[in-house]
């Protein structure tokens, strides 16, 4: 009992160290934002007078020297990048938990600010506040705006997007220094976009950084060329701009990284001499059946994801008229694929490669005709020998095995009391249920059970030697009085 008091005394105190040294990624979407007047011209100074935000600006984009805090006036373009309509930072009165500005000062018209490029369609206003003179800007308050020939408009927003940063230390050869591989993940996974990042230390401003990374399967990832000294203290910017600015709203993240090593190796790897080679995962029981490698791990060539943005397991189970999204990669540059289902005469539409030989969301309906069994849906270049996906799924009803009693008791009953009454060491343990309390009641409560059924044993034995004798005239009971 006092080795298991110990090992989860153990085990909380490492829980809490471990949060309070992981990276902690925050959202910085904040509240709403409303602009005075809520529609304009293309060539009126200042765009719109003033304007409003609920909460305040955060402790991480607030002045270091106690004043009032200030904010960027910015207009983001379809593109996702910022332009400039007011010259200089703008100071913000905090009121009972609104935050209001007002335009003065330099400004500019919206339509010197609009892209050459795409002079109409989604933009929006984005207020954001700053720290250092400018130089820390993040926590951004925005509102779409629908932009024409004749003027601006505020729009309804589109879906919300959310971004998780993690990031991690990679090694540099012959140097003490880590390079930083940051990684975002894009939710919903359907939402298409790409993702600009900027990381850099807390004390100074700027950093290195990527534009336009190109989210594949729902994540963006990128490696720093500029090694830091581990301890160092990061700032990591992530912002996501979505390729339909109408069905989803840009989403920005930040998430403050101290530079550490790279965990070890997980335990279990094969001890001696170490090698360059990648060393096999689990025990060696001999000779490897493919020989290690350096080259770095492939992404898949096959994603698929229904309309929600759901990652769907291999081989799903569909339904007739039933979307998913299709990813499928490893193609030519550019190239002309088509989509043919097995035992079907469908025909479906092409698609075509991106410069990576990627397919991004090939929309792909199960035909409503389509017979109940195992399907295969192939993605295959149009030229000779080119390269094909195969996507395999189900469709109709699956019969499920009936269970073996013996699989519903004993060790996994354990284990499930396990992870309820000692936490996630006694689930983790699988079905012995021994490695904490829990163990023990279900020890006690199997003891008890064939206690029971022992005793039942013998009374029914009892109860037999009864019907015999009797029936053999060796025992008689008297009858009761009166009878």
């Amino acid at each position: 009992m006092a080795l298991l008091s110990a090992f989860a005394l153990v085990s909380g105190l490492l829980a809490t160290a471990l949060a309070v040294l992981a990276p902690s990624a925050q959202a910085v979407q904040g509240g709403a934002l409303t602009v005075t007047p809520t529609s304009g011209d293309l060539d009126t100074k200042p765009v719109f007078t003033g304007g409003e935000f609920t909460g305040t600006c955060p402790d991480a984009y607030r002045p270091d020297d106690g004043k009032a805090p200030t904010v960027k006036i910015n207009l983001e373009q379809p593109d996702g990048k910022l332009t400039s309509l007011r010259t200089g930072l703008t100071s913000v009165t905090e009121s009972g938990g609104k935050s209001a500005f007002t335009m003065s000062g330099l400004t500019y018209t919206l339509r010197s600010r609009l892209s050459a490029e795409q002079p109409q369609g989604r933009y929006a206003i984005v207020v954001s506040c700053t720290k250092n003179n400018g130089d820390l800007f993040g926590q951004g308050y925005r509102v779409p705006i629908d932009v024409t020939a004749d003027g601006w408009s505020v729009a309804g927003p589109g879906a919300a997007t959310d971004l998780q940063v993690v990031s991690e230390g990679v090694a540099v050869a012959e140097s003490d220094q880590l390079n930083v591989r940051t990684t975002v993940t894009v939710s919903p996974a359907g939402a298409a976009g790409t993702v600009t990042l900027q990381v850099g230390p807390v004390a100074a401003a700027g950093g290195v950084g990527a534009d336009r990374i190109a989210v594949v399967g729902g994540k963006a990832e990128f490696v720093t060329e500029t090694p830091y000294q581990p301890g160092t203290e990061l700032l990591v910017q992530a912002r996501f701009n979505p390729a339909d600015r109408v069905a989803h709203e840009p989403s920005t993240t930040w998430s403050a990284y101290t530079v550490a090593k790279p965990a070890p190796s997980p335990t279990g790897t094969p001890t001696g001499t170490p090698s360059s080679t990648v060393t096999p995962t689990g025990t060696p029981t001999g000779e490897p059946t493919d020989d290690p490698t350096d080259e770095p791990t492939e992404p898949a060539d096959l994603d698929v994801t229904d309309e929600e943005g759901n990652v769907l397991d291999a081989e799903p189970v569909l339904e007739a008229g039933q979307k998913v999204l299709i990813t499928a990669r490893g193609y030519a540059e550019d190239a002309t694929v088509k989509a043919t289902l097995s035992d079907s005469e469908a025909e479906f539409a092409d698609a075509t490669a991106d410069a990576e030989g990627t397919v991004t969301g090939y929309e792909f309906t199960v035909p409503e005709d389509i017979a109940d069994g195992d399907h295969t849906l192939t993605l295959a270049e149009e030229a000779t020998d080119g390269h094909s996906v195969a996507f395999a799924f189900v469709t109709g009803e699956q019969e499920n095995p009936t269970p073996d009693p013996s699989d519903t008791t004993g060790t996994d009953t354990a284990g499930t009391s396990g992870g309820t009454d000692a936490g996630t060491t006694g689930g983790g343990t699988g079905g012995s249920g021994g490695s904490g309390p829990a163990g023990g009641l279900a020890s006690t409560g199997s003891r008890i059970a064939a206690i029971g059924l022992s005793s039942l044993a013998l009374i029914g034995a009892g109860a037999a030697c009864v019907i015999h004798v009797r029936r053999k005239g060796l025992l008689s009971f008297g009858s009761p009085a009166g009878h």
